[in-house]
């Protein structure tokens, strides 16, 4: 039986790919800070491991995967980014050499934040010069850097991963609520196009890692290899939900005003919330479009899932869930 390590097993990806990996008949092993907010992992068939990636706790030196989930996407501390995502990730890479542990891959999932936006258009290589805008793109990237510094050691493989939905998510809720009360929000008057991944198509993705033999160091985007636009989203959502929707365009003056307002909150609360200015800067870009042809040729993957399937089972799972 294979055993793996993960990372942010209690977050939204991570839980999913336990899961996943359970039924896949893998023995995993999850690294918890906190042993009694086990979130989505309670009661699975699992070894917790005491500890965060700044303190790693001693590991079995029999591990054969280890993925690593665990990233900080939001935050009132800008360096509370690179402690996490770029110090945690050279902190977990470290312990395995300390230990003695070599895996037969570790797999680092990072985000086309790390890349930047794409522009004209145009989809966003891997092999094209990284230009992240926001500190959470930037830690990634960092992250990034830190893995590659171990990959004559171990095979390393990086998932730049586009932005990723479905049950368990609330990153998309707030969005989602909005158009439950009959609004299709729209950002100006330019379209928009961004690459989405549906959290089943990332998990296999993330699990053809373990299958594919490809060169130590690699970085692969994985999205669906078709973008959308947020009305495509909004349209998709509320078909899911039965509603007729009014479009409305939100200036972006507005939006930004909103984003000033959040983070003078976010001062005040220390609490971290889904609008800020970094998220407008990203935004307000031309587009978040990733290509995918390098992950199609060399891991075998291919997004199954359309968006208006997505989203169907996503919205489902909220209302069955009572979070819409």
């Amino acid at each position: 039986m294979m055993k793996v390590l993960i990372t942010g097993g209690t977050g939204f990806i991570g839980s999913h790919l336990t899961e996943f990996l359970l039924d896949e008949g893998f023995e995993v092993l999850a690294l918890v800070r906190d042993q009694n907010n086990l979130k989505w992992l309670k009661g699975l068939n699992i070894q917790l491991l005491k500890g965060d990636l700044l303190s790693i706790p001693s590991l079995p030196t029999d591990i054969d995967y280890v993925f690593h989930a665990a990233g900080l996407t939001k935050s009132y501390k800008i360096s509370s980014y690179y402690t996490v995502n770029q110090q945690g990730t050279a902190s977990l890479l470290k312990a395995l050499c300390s230990q003695n542990i070599i895996p037969k891959r570790v797999i680092y999932l990072s985000s086309i934040a790390a890349s930047g936006p794409s522009a004209a258009g145009k989809a966003t290589k891997e092999s094209d010069p990284a230009c992240p805008i926001t500190p959470y793109g930037k830690s990634k990237l960092m992250g990034e850097f830190e893995a590659l510094k171990f990959k004559a050691v171990f095979p390393i493989v990086i998932l730049r991963v586009a932005a990723a939905f479905g049950p368990r998510d609330r990153d998309f809720l707030t969005y989602f609520n909005l158009i439950k009360s009959g609004l299709l929000g729209s950002l100006g008057r330019k379209e928009r196009l961004y690459s989405l991944c549906y959290i089943k198509d990332l998990i296999k993705a993330l699990y053809l890692c373990t299958q594919k033999d490809v060169e130590s160091g690699e970085i692969f985007n994985i999205a669906h290899h078709h973008p959308c636009s947020w009305d495509d989203i909004g349209r998709a959502a509320g078909k899911a939900m039965g509603k007729k929707l009014i479009k409305v365009n939100v200036p972006l003056p507005l939006v930004y005003s909103a984003a000033l307002f959040s983070d003078l909150m976010t001062k005040i609360s220390h609490k971290p919330a889904a609008m800020n200015r970094h998220k407008f800067k990203e935004m307000r870009q031309e587009g978040w479009i990733a290509d995918t042809k390098k992950a199609e040729e060399e891991l075998s993957f291919c997004a199954q899932y359309p968006l208006e399937e997505a989203i169907q089972e996503t919205i489902e799972w909220y209302i069955n869930n009572n979070w819409l």
